[in-house]
């Protein structure tokens, strides 16, 4: 039984937020890049976060992912994320009740994920 929640997500913040404000300043990172420019070590499960918003992101056309020329065991999963969609100051809301993304720039719902 899914459950709606009676007013969804339209904000985001932390985490999620500092990692939009340096993705559209520095336009491609990955997401060890990310993490070593916002995170104090505190944040619980931070690359897991970061890299489940941003494959959502990339589905829904905000992002391309574009793999990393990485050798052995440290290639598997590395990717570099590059801004093909910049929708202003506002982090992209990730409805995972509903599985949209949601602009709260433009209040916009930019798609739906498999997820």
């Amino acid at each position: 039984m899914t459950q709606t929640r009676a007013n969804p997500r339209t904000i985001t913040s932390g985490l999620r937020a500092k990692a939009w404000w340096v993705l559209r300043k520095n336009k491609a990172m990955t997401v060890a890049e990310i993490m070593l420019t916002i995170c104090d070590g505190s944040e619980k499960y931070a690359g897991t976060n970061i890299s489940s918003w941003l494959n959502k992101l990339a589905k829904a056309g905000v992002f391309s992912r574009e793999a990393t020329p990485l050798a052995g065991r440290e290639a598997n999963g590395r990717y570099r994320y590059v801004l093909v969609r910049d929708l202003g100051p506002k982090p992209p809301v990730w409805r995972r009740d509903v599985k949209q993304v949601f602009d709260p720039n433009s209040g916009e719902i930019l798609g739906g994920s498999d997820e």
